[in-house]
């Protein structure tokens, strides 16, 4: 799907979101083909949490802040809505038992593909046609600053 140039940080993201969403599926029904996916369960929540810790949380701020005002109302319920969930998720995965780990990887990449599908296909082309060009390359430019630079320089650091 063609996207703006000012979104595209969000869209290569997304990309990162479906990779993960895959793999977990993938690796926790046993599928062969989990593309590099770990095949215990500790390490599929440790590729869960970091996701969160390096895509997911800033990911998620950035959306809300930028494209939320933006948004119709019920839009901005559900992607606010959808983000906490992902967030519960993550966390239940983290620190729960074997059995409600797995339940919530499970909905964690559920979930996860679900609502970058409907980001991509819904909620980014609405935004794309109603905010004015202007507006848009500000909301590119804090994206570009806060995702791209803001991991380039994290990656420089470590």
């Amino acid at each position: 799907m063609k996207r703006s140039r000012q979104l595209k940080p969000l869209s290569s993201e997304h990309h990162q979101a479906l990779l993960v969403a895959f793999q977990l599926r993938n690796a926790l029904d046993g599928h062969p083909d989990s593309a590099g996916a770990p095949k215990d369960l500790p390490g599929q929540v440790a590729l869960a949490r970091r996701f969160e810790e390096q895509v997911l949380r800033s990911h998620v701020r950035a959306e809300e802040d930028l494209l939320g005002r933006w948004l119709a109302q019920r839009d901005t319920r559900r992607l606010a809505s959808e983000h906490a969930e992902l967030l519960r998720l993550v966390g239940i995965a983290r620190d729960g038992a074997a059995p409600d780990q797995r339940a919530a990887l499970h909905a964690f990449a559920e979930l996860l593909e679900r609502h970058v599908h409907w980001e991509e296909r819904e909620l980014f082309p609405y935004a794309e046609g109603h905010v004015d060009e202007a507006t848009l390359a500000t909301i590119g430019g804090e994206l570009e600053r806060r995702l791209v630079l803001a991991r380039s320089d994290a990656k420089s650091a470590s």
